[in-house]
């Protein structure tokens, strides 16, 4: 058979075993079910839902007006909003279908770079088809499907090393775009931690050579960085708006002190070989991450990783210095450097979840398993086999499943370690005996190869049965119609408040139901697929006074911010309320007349501190009704009388009133105060004050007016400048290549 048609004859093999593949890991998804747990449901719905709307209203979705009185949206990473592949699963699918097909989409996207990275590092097609499923078809980044921006960014990882790789071994500017436009997708995707680690290795890649000069070392570097220094300004429009959001925002305090919240304990480590070593696990928000669910990444495909690193050639060592180091960094509070770095140095301080660093372990590893298949391979070489030999292999497989129990009862190991210890031994025997059996059409190292990689993707898929992750949800109960909506007033002009949290574990919510019932309850943040604003919400960075302000649950505050209704998990929280209706999970939609409209004046104003203005607010005697407590501006001090505000105009980012002042006075609109909100008084700009703490005034005079807020951010105007030229840079750059 001639070269091309073995390699066309390999590339149809490789399709339909990743089709055969994904057909068996998403079996559920050809049931009609779809994936919806965790934030899929709390967060990734919504926020498709919002996208959608504002696609088909031609808009660039820059404020979400639903979400805790109202919040930046493009701002927010992980919400895509520049993320091409997001759009398109998004107008095709639904808001609902989307996240499941995003998924599926980028399990093959994730397999195929890590594929075409190993065979461009020369690895065999076994091999690579190896390390391609045991980073895109395993079940933790299978699990991983809840954290959808999480997935997407780290599917990037193979063409980003892949063009990281060309950089340093072909001249020209080619492979520096190619790396800046799969860097740039990654950060559109909304994970800049994997975006970050993504960088550390391709440093490493690029330091490594394969045995250059230091001079020749330094200057493939400096090449991968100004790649991704590209790549930052071709996604400046999404990570200018970012950093204005998180500067002003609770993650930039100095009190603030995620950093090492769901770091992974050595357990977990061990749980990447060893299924259920890590269960049980501690409480959701104690010692042990939840952020990943499950952890496994195969024993033998492990055990491959820990033989490239070993016995691979030089080009898999930085493979092996990321793995080591991302698998440190994941550690957090449990390794005393990685909780050093994570805490101090930027960007590492700016971010939570260390759990979120193993992936790229992960990731390294399924490289380092190309690397493994191949050196057993060369093994194979020196290694004679025999029937004496298997037969000793075998023999030593089945004591050490018998024996591998009690030795762990004797261990200090958790509880379910047990019952996932006869895998490991298992795996490996079997393993061994690939080299040692004398198959009368062996040839080796080629069938060793081939033996090896058989038995990797068939325990991954093993492991996928025995371990049943992520959860699928049905279809048709997130497709109901909310079913209060009947009680709700049409058009909704007032603002809702619901219970933010969900049970202790959020793991447990098939077993409540809680996902098929969480429109029914409006459940943070799905009010937004309904299209009613709300005080309370989901989702990173938290704004400032999150806990004192919006998490409060003072009557005050509900009346300041407008709360018409009331939806909880229960009966109403305050005796006044009238109950509208009760469903048969005891979810109540209750209403109140006391809340003050969204916008309405004062004739009295004073300058306040943050902690006086908190009190204000907090106050059950609601002096707000009659004094705005601002932390600028100009003090007022008029005797009450009537005046009016109506609504004339509104949409996401515009809101337009008609004033009708009786005297000089303070217009409060009850949405959140940013950056960006700019305000003008009969077409004349006034500054915008933040009042009561976290809402807008502006001061009008006596008269009728017209009063206009427009959401117009430098960070966007300046960041769609650079993304523009960044872009025009790329293609003028490829044009001249193409040309060359």
């Amino acid at each position: 058979m001639t070269a091309p048609r073995k390699r066309s004859r390999a590339g149809v093999l490789t399709a339909v075993g990743l089709l055969a593949m994904l057909a068996f890991v998403y079996s559920p998804v050809l049931r009609g079910q779809v994936l919806a747990s965790r934030d899929v449901f709390r967060i990734f719905f919504p926020d498709s839902a919002f996208l959608l709307e504002s696609l088909r209203a031609g808009e660039v979705p820059l404020w979400n007006p639903y979400l805790r009185l109202g919040q930046p949206f493009a701002a927010t990473l992980y919400s895509q909003v520049y993320y091409p592949p997001r759009w398109a699963a998004v107008l095709l699918a639904g808001p609902i279908v989307s996240m499941t097909v995003m998924q599926v989409g980028h399990a093959v996207l994730a397999a195929v770079g890590v594929f075409l990275l190993c065979r461009r590092l020369r690895a065999s097609w076994p091999a690579s088809l190896v390390a391609g499923a045991m980073f895109g078809l395993s079940p933790m980044m299978t699990g991983l499907g809840t954290q959808q921006n999480v997935v997407d960014a780290a599917a990037w990882s193979g063409f980003i090393l892949g063009a990281a790789y060309d950089v340093t071994r072909r001249p020209g500017r080619g492979p520096v775009l190619r790396l800046a436009v799969y860097s740039a997708l990654s950060l559109f995707t909304g994970s800049p931690e994997t975006t970050l680690w993504q960088g550390l290795v391709a440093v490493l890649v690029a330091g490594a050579g394969s045995r250059q000069v230091m001079r020749a070392r330094a200057v493939a570097v400096a090449r991968v960085a100004g790649g991704f220094a590209l790549s930052a300004v071709l996604a400046a429009v999404a990570l200018l708006p970012t950093a204005e959001l998180a500067r002003n925002s609770s993650r930039m305090q100095r009190d603030w002190a995620g950093q090492l919240t769901w770091s992974m304990s050595w357990p977990q480590v061990l749980s990447a070989l060893w299924p259920l070593a890590d269960w049980p696990r501690g409480k959701y928000w104690g010692e042990d991450q939840w952020f990943i669910l499950t952890l496994f990444l195969g024993t033998v495909s492990c055990a491959l990783a820990v033989l490239g690193a070993i016995r691979g050639p030089r080009r898999a060592r930085p493979f092996a210095v990321g793995a080591l180091g991302l698998v440190l960094l994941s550690l957090g509070r449990n390794f005393a450097p990685a909780a050093w770095v994570l805490q101090v140095l930027p960007p590492f301080s700016l971010f939570r979840y260390p759990a979120k660093y193993f992936v790229g372990a992960a990731f390294c590893l399924a490289v380092l398993s190309a690397f493994g298949l191949d050196a057993a391979g060369r093994l194979a070489r020196r290694i004679r086999p025999s029937r004496l030999r298997a037969t000793v292999a075998f023999v030593g497989m089945v004591g050490a499943i018998a024996a591998i129990g009690p030795v762990v009862r004797l261990l200090p190991m958790r509880a379910s370690a047990e019952a996932g210890a006869p895998w490991v031994p298992l795996c490996l025997g079997l393993a061994v005996l690939c080299v040692f059996l004398p198959l009368k059409s062996f040839a080796r190292p080629r069938r060793v190869r081939y033996g090896l990689a058989a038995l990797a993707v068939l325990e991954l898929a093993a492991a996928h049965s025995l371990l049943g992750v992520p959860t699928y949800t049905p279809l048709e109960p997130l497709l109901r119609p909310l079913t209060m909506r009947p009680f709700l007033p049409q058009p909704f002009e007032g603002r809702i408040s619901t219970d933010v949290d969900g049970p202790a574990d959020p793991t447990l919510g098939v077993a409540t139901n809680t996902i098929e019932r969480s429109l029914d309850r409006l459940m943070p943040n799905r009010f937004v697929e309904e299209r009613l604003p709300a005080l309370e919400g989901n989702g990173a960075p938290e704004p400032l006074f999150w806990d004192e302000f919006h998490l409060a649950g003072k009557r005050s505050i509900y009346d300041l911010v407008g709360i018409t209704h009331y939806v909880r998990w229960g009966p109403p929280p305050f005796e006044d309320l009238e109950l509208l209706s009760k469903v048969e999970d005891g979810t109540t939609l209750s209403r109140t007349n006391t809340a003050l409209p969204q916008a309405f004046l004062v004739q009295r104003a004073r300058v306040v501190t943050d902690a006086q203005a908190l009190e204000a607010v907090s106050d059950p005697a609601q002096p707000f009704r009659d004094t705005v407590f601002l932390a600028s501006g100009e003090p007022l001090e008029r005797p009450r009388c009537s005046g009016s505000v109506s609504l004339e105009r509104h949409g996401a980012q515009r809101l337009e009133l008609k004033v009708e002042a009786c005297d000089d006075s303070y217009l409060v609109v009850s949405d959140s105060h940013h950056p960006g909100w700019v305000a003008t008084v009969d077409g004349t700009e006034v500054p915008v004050h933040r009042a009561n703490l976290i809402v807008r005034a502006v001061r009008v005079a006596r008269g009728s007016h017209v009063v206009r807020f427009d959401y117009r951010p430098w960070s966007f105007r300046v960041g769609l400048a650079l993304s523009v030229l960044g872009g025009l840079g790329v293609v003028v750059g490829s044009r001249r290549r193409v040309g060359a």
